[in-house]
């Protein structure tokens, strides 16, 4: 398991981290532009990994 730098408040942090996904897969939908589109969604995907692997890594509930 790769190491991760674990926040004081995990399950604000995990929280925080899936609102910005949700934010950028919002923005995917109100733009026209294919890589604009491609890129937002990437990043949604990058938050949603870091969240799971910090809800893995102290045990924060979903």
């Amino acid at each position: 398991m790769p190491h991760i730098l674990v926040p004081d408040h995990p399950r604000e942090e995990t929280a925080r981290l899936l609102g910005q996904a949700k934010h950028c897969r919002k923005l995917a939908t109100s733009v026209a532009e294919d890589e604009l589109i491609d890129q937002l969604v990437m990043l949604a995907k990058s938050y949603e990994a870091k969240a799971a692997l910090l809800r893995a890594s102290c045990g924060v509930s979903s």
